[in-house]
């Protein structure tokens, strides 16, 4: 009796694959979008003579007081163009098969590693202490992930203060990675000061988090970069490292307002824009492109302060 073997070949789901795509990205929601037609200019800037005490007493045949109240300044912008390109060649077409998409997963790819440059092009200005100069960094038992060392309470206000000296306005907003702020959700100084020393076992939430801060919000980042070579072991690391920032973020663009900055763009072009072009070479095949267009602009560091090194 012969047995005759069958040849098994496992098939891919059609319904369900696994990637990281990265979510919680903060850069295009931080700073308030101004939209622009040219690609280079000026945005103006006033001064701070009206905000001097001056002797304003009249009466009787006195002159009015003459003061000078017109101090004009400008901040210079150039948006600046970012492109990411690749080829689906008829191979990919032909050899790829679901759940897999050869045209679509070069664009999401394109798309994601755009995200992930803006994003940490931001991060790394807003945490750069040569550019933010109010701040401070921390070590030790400052460091808030030390629980019996550390007051952030007492650091928060000194926050607080520093950007409403250097500014004018106290911060609304405190922007963070998601190690942080699940850090600070359990810090039993920020518990105790809303009352809920002994009854929160899951932290505080992004409202009561706000409140331990005193701002309006809080902004938590929970993207995550490949920092490895290509060909070198994977390395996943938060982009927003372990900062926490405080800052005074206009909600929109507007005339005379103070704002930490604008994200700059084209007027009628939305971010990463896809174009698709056929190849001759290779035979049958397409060039995917991905073109963004902006310039992330700080026009007022002094609406911000860096603690560096938030927690170990």
């Amino acid at each position: 009796m012969s047995t005759q073997s069958k040849a098994i070949v496992d098939k891919l789901l059609t319904n369900v694959s696994n990637q990281l795509v990265p979510q919680g990205f903060l850069s295009e929601l931080i700073l308030p979008s101004l939209k622009v037609k040219q690609r280079s200019g000026k945005i103006g800037k006033y001064g701070l003579n009206h905000l001097r005490i001056q002797t304003t007493l009249t009466g009787g045949k006195s002159h009015y007081p003459q003061v000078d109240t017109k101090v004009y300044d400008s901040d210079q912008y150039h948006i600046e163009s970012h492109a990411l390109k690749d080829i689906v060649t008829a191979e990919d077409y032909d050899n790829v098969e679901k759940p897999f998409d050869a045209e679509q997963d070069t664009t999401i790819a394109l798309s994601t590693m755009h995200q992930v440059v803006k994003e940490k092009a931001l991060a790394d200005v807003m945490g750069d202490t040569s550019i933010i100069t109010q701040n401070e960094v921390l070590s030790g038992t400052d460091q808030f992930s030390d629980y019996d060392q550390s007051n952030p309470n007492e650091k928060f206000k000194d926050a607080r203060v520093a950007v409403r000296n250097g500014c004018g306005f106290a911060p609304n907003v405190a922007i963070m990675d998601w190690n942080v702020a699940e850090t600070l959700r359990y810090h039993p100084v920020l518990l105790d000061v809303l009352g809920f020393k002994f009854n929160r076992p899951n932290g505080l939430n992004d409202m009561e988090l706000a409140r331990a801060l005193n701002v309006k919000k809080v902004m938590i980042a929970e993207c995550v970069y490949n920092n490895s070579r290509e060909g070198e072991a994977d390395v996943l690391e938060p982009i927003w490292g372990k900062d926490l920032i405080f800052a005074h973020i206009a909600d929109r663009a507007n005339l005379r307002q103070t704002t930490l900055g604008y994200r700059m763009e084209l007027t009628g072009k939305q971010p990463r824009q896809v174009y698709k072009k056929a190849q001759d070479e290779p035979i049958n095949s397409t060039k995917v492109m991905v073109l963004d267009e902006y310039q992330q602009l700080l026009t007022n560091v002094n609406c911000a302060f860096l603690y560096k090194n938030a927690i170990a």
